[in-house]
């Protein structure tokens, strides 16, 4: 009896939510090239020393390689093939005007974090839920959380953290399974969340309430981690407290 009398409701509800969604991706709205990150990442955070990744585009060889140790990064040194700054499936699926920028970072202990922003073009659809792409290739995800990271003079930062586990194959020893994690955020305008339906939410709320469009980045983080610690969240929180200034262009409370 109770839920029949609060139905109406719930469908009056359902109903404006679909109205809503219908009118943010199909009213007429101002695209902004504005955005909320940088999209160039500094040559050193902390103790951790960048280089930009290059990527083979030939779909016979698909390697990646470290700038810095390319005489040419426009040629691929083992087949001769063009080289970019996206892998070939990201240049296949990605809008043409993506912006994606990425590098490795190593600290003097030898650890490594790979470190890449991607920022939408004007169709927006370059952003999307990262855990649809993290998995495959051998990676399972087997937990997923929210970490805060302290900042200084604002509100800590929502993160997300994906704990994986990839399996290789090796000639040796077979199939070794390697625990790794992946965190990430999503920024825009005035906007920060680790969560794509929210960042789906603040995208159709500006464009019924603010008639406009801007563009939205993910910036996400790739390194190892030690199954019996928890020292991958230290590095993380501790990584991203130096990053984040660097890469961010807004001041948020």
């Amino acid at each position: 009896m109770e839920t029949n009398v609060y139905k109406p409701y719930f469908n009056i509800i359902a109903l404006m939510i679909f109205t809503s969604l219908a009118l943010a991706f199909t009213v007429d709205v101002r695209n902004s090239d504005e955005a909320g990150v940088k999209t160039v990442l500094p040559a050193q955070v902390d103790d951790w020393t960048g280089s930009d990744m290059r990527f083979c585009l030939n779909d016979q060889c698909q390697r990646e390689f470290v700038a810095s140790q390319l005489q040419n990064l426009d040629v691929c040194p083992v087949c001769g093939g063009v080289l970019g700054s996206l892998s070939l499936q990201e240049k296949q699926i990605l809008p043409s005007d993506t912006v994606v920028v990425k590098k490795r970072y190593v600290n003097p202990a030898g650890k490594t974090i790979f470190v890449s922003i991607v920022l939408s073009g004007v169709e927006r659809s370059s952003i999307h839920r990262p855990e649809g792409c993290v998995q495959g290739q051998g990676r399972t995800i087997v937990k997923t959380h929210t970490i805060k990271v302290p900042l200084l003079n604002r509100a800590p930062l929502d993160i997300k953290l994906l704990e994986l586990v990839r399996e290789y194959t090796s000639a040796n020893s077979g199939k070794v399974d390697v625990p790794q994690y992946y965190a990430y955020w999503f920024v825009g305008k005035d906007r920060e969340t680790p969560d794509n339906l929210a960042r789906m939410f603040w995208m159709a709320y500006d464009r019924i309430f603010r008639n406009v469009a801007h563009r939205w980045a993910y910036i996400s983080l790739a390194g190892t981690r030690d199954l019996d610690s928890l020292e991958h969240e230290k590095e993380i929180r501790a990584f991203i407290r130096e990053l984040y200034p660097e890469i961010s262009l807004e001041n948020r409370s």
